[in-house]
């Protein structure tokens, strides 16, 4: 009896200290995965960090360009000041004037997205080097997070007239990346007459139609709360805002005849390529000039020739 009572403390110690073992491996665990994971994050705010410091160089290296014009301006909207970037065109006026093409950014970037990205050869140079005579400006059109809101539909317009007013424009051609893709759909028809008179297309770039629906299918978790904070909450909360800056439920207002190039990522699960494919068919369903312009990748900036062959498209002028 006594043996077997030994028996059983002695058994109850050797879990006790089994347990506590357990207890320690598992703090010393977690304190090395917490280590870890604070390794981890501190390699990538560093990284981060020289590659914001090689960013700002490259900023500051087009800034002080002789060949890019940084203009600044108040909102008419609001009040608020912002800037836009502008190429002018490399040769005189042709008798006609001016194409204008007019950039506007995906989420999370500036103005400055056309002339730093793609890194092989960024968008802005690929399309002046092969027309000169065209005049590139870039929009922030409210920053990081308006998807096309109000506001950014008025300062777009605003700019648009400023260079207007500075350069002799013959024709506007949209071009958007994203956010911007969906945004340059919905602008031309919601922008103002005088405008739109001007506008024979738009290449958009991993865009869609319907951005009560990409609220509920995108797979990339920032697009949610950035829609409900250029738009004021969720779709079903307020349906009439998400309408109001959708391309397909203001499809109705473009006027003349148009032309649409769509840059589609096939492995894209931000704006998923079903978005892109669904424009092409009713631009298709509507007689409307339309091309569908694939890309094997996930969501980014494609090679800046896809802008060109889309560019290229809206224009009349055979691909390169």
């Amino acid at each position: 009896m006594i043996r077997t009572k030994h028996l059983v403390i002695t058994a109850l110690i050797v879990s006790t200290l089994l347990n506590l073992a357990g207890v320690v491996f598992f703090i010393l665990f977690l304190q090395t995965a917490n280590h870890l994971k604070h390794t981890k994050r501190e390699k990538n705010n560093i990284m981060q960090n020289m590659a914001l410091m090689r960013g700002q160089e490259k900023v500051n290296e087009i800034l002080n360009s002789q060949q890019v014009i940084k203009s600044t301006f108040v909102s008419h909207f609001d009040g608020q000041e912002d800037s836009f970037a502008v190429l002018p065109p490399r040769i005189p006026k042709p008798p006609e004037g001016y194409d204008l093409i007019i950039y506007l950014h995906g989420m999370g970037s500036t103005f400055l997205e056309p002339f730093v990205a793609p890194q092989s050869e960024s968008i802005a140079k690929r399309v002046c080097d092969s027309r000169p005579a065209m005049i590139f400006a870039s929009l922030n059109y409210r920053r990081a997070w308006s998807w096309g809101n109000d506001a950014a539909i008025s300062d777009i317009s605003q700019n648009i007239r400023e260079l207007m007013q500075r350069y002799p424009v013959n024709r506007i051609i949209l071009i958007g990346t994203s956010m911007g893709g969906c945004t340059v759909l919905t602008y031309t028809a919601l922008a103002p007459d005088d405008v739109k008179a001007k506008i024979i297309g738009a290449v958009s770039s991993e865009g869609a139609g319907d951005l009560a629906r990409l609220f509920k299918e995108t797979k990339n978790a920032s697009i949610p709360p950035a829609l409900m904070n250029a738009f004021g909450g969720r779709p079903e909360s307020v349906p009439e805002r998400y309408a109001r800056q959708s391309f397909l439920n203001n499809i109705e207002q473009m006027r003349g005849p148009m032309r649409f190039a769509i840059i589609s990522a096939t492995r894209d699960t931000t704006v998923p390529p079903s978005f892109q494919r669904e424009l092409v068919s009713i631009f298709e369903k509507r007689n409307l000039a339309a091309r569908l312009i694939e890309v094997n990748s996930g969501h980014g900036i494609p090679p800046a020739d896809c802008y060109l062959q889309g560019l290229d498209f809206i224009t009349g002028k055979e691909p390169h």
